[in-house]
């Protein structure tokens, strides 16, 4: 049996007819991770749920985010096991078993994704250890070292499918993402560069008169993105808006429908963004792309709490977070001409979790637009014509 197993079996007994403290914690720290952001569980929430002394915790972990690292750990290693059976002579086989691995993995641990979905933000090492280990095994599969850009395409696209078919219902064919991988996603010529990357950025219309309303999320927003849902408090929220504690309940039930607003000012404007910026006359696969380049762009450069404000939501508030992403795969339906195969749906999730990751990337590395962002999106523009193998 194998670690998370173990972690995942409380009833299992071990010889003495008991399980091992260390076992307890780390088997109560799962179950309470998994549903709330870090900041939100104390070690004092951890030992009450496992039904010993906040003393004993200390004996095993030095903080909650010691035990956090170690759930952390024991995940990655079983990924790891998952991993090192999967190599094929045949790369389309081999995709396709990484794409049912990934999928089978999700569904039958999702209170550990569930974690692991705020370990890769928190802890950025996981998630560069994470990189590591696609790259390896696709470099097994397709019998040599992929790219950065064959990693990131294979990697995105499985990943966020798997999340969304997991957590929010979307129906995910494997064999279909194996085409999409393999075989690329767009009939398409090859990109003008020069139209994809020449973009003069305008800027959000800016309101001279806000309702008190629009107020007080413009100042939860900046608030939020760089504190936190734990540590802002309503106070804080109305004193920066400048209005009483009161008036918030005039608008807002509580904190949380108060957070949902927030992401849906997040998604708004973000969409916004990036459709006003479009240039006019492009493709299908040239719009794909300058969206990714403008999306590349605000994260990195106009507004980078847009993104922590969506990851903590997906504890606090996770049906306004699956709003954020059905809003955006919508406006993805509505331009899927030149698609190889597959629905609009899945293909728009699949866009999605590549702009998703690719993000994540450049969020951890400085300066990473000019340097980082372009090359790879010349790169991923010749995988969704020609596919994984074109390399």
């Amino acid at each position: 049996m194998n670690q998370l197993s173990q972690m995942e079996s409380p009833e299992s007994e071990t010889p003495r007819g008991k399980i091992p403290t260390r076992e307890r914690l780390i088997h109560t720290g799962v179950k309470l991770l998994s549903r709330k952001w870090l900041s939100e569980v104390s070690v004092a929430d951890i030992c009450r749920t496992a039904g010993l002394s906040n003393g004993v915790f200390y004996r095993y972990f030095q903080t909650k985010e010691q035990l956090f690292v170690e759930i952390l750990e024991r995940y990655f290693n079983v990924l790891s096991e998952a991993f090192a059976t999967l190599e094929s002579p045949d790369p389309e086989n081999g995709i396709r078993a990484l794409c049912t691995t990934v999928f089978d993995l999700t569904d039958n641990h999702k209170d550990l994704t569930s974690i692991f979905r705020e370990g890769q933000y928190r802890y950025y090492d996981f998630e560069r250890r994470i990189n590591r280990l696609y790259e390896v095994t696709l470099g097994r599969i397709l019998g040599s070292a992929p790219s950065r850009a064959q990693t990131i395409y294979a990697m995105a696209g499985i990943r966020f499918l798997a999340f969304r078919r997991t957590y929010h219902g979307l129906e995910a064919d494997p064999a279909l993402i194996t085409r999409f991988l393999i075989e690329g996603a767009f009939t398409s010529p090859s990109p003008d560069w020069q139209k994809v990357f020449n973009i003069e950025m305008k800027p959000l219309p800016i309101r001279l008169e806000q309702t008190v309303a629009e107020q007080l999320i413009a100042s939860g927003k900046g608030l939020l993105g760089s504190s936190g849902f734990h540590d802002v408090n309503i106070h804080q929220i109305t004193e920066k808006a400048g209005v009483s504690v009161g008036t918030f309940y005039n608008y807002f039930p509580g904190k949380e429908e108060f957070y949902a607003q927030v992401i849906h000012q997040v998604s708004h404007e973000l969409r916004q963004a990036i459709s006003q910026n479009l240039s006019p006359g492009l493709s299908r696969l040239e719009l794909e792309l300058q969206g990714m380049v403008l999306f590349a762009f605000y994260i990195t450069n106009l507004d980078p709490s847009c993104y922590n404000i969506v990851r903590e939501g997906e504890f606090v508030t996770p049906t306004a977070v699956r709003d954020y992403y059905d809003a955006f795969n919508r406006g993805y339906a509505k331009h899927m001409d030149g698609l190889k195969f597959g629905t609009s749906r899945m293909a728009g999730n699949f866009l999605m979790g590549l702009s998703h990751y690719f993000g994540l990337a450049l969020l951890h590395e400085p300066g990473s637009y000019h340097s980082i962002a372009k090359p790879l999106i010349r790169d991923l523009g010749t995988l969704l014509i020609h596919g994984i193998s074109s390399f």
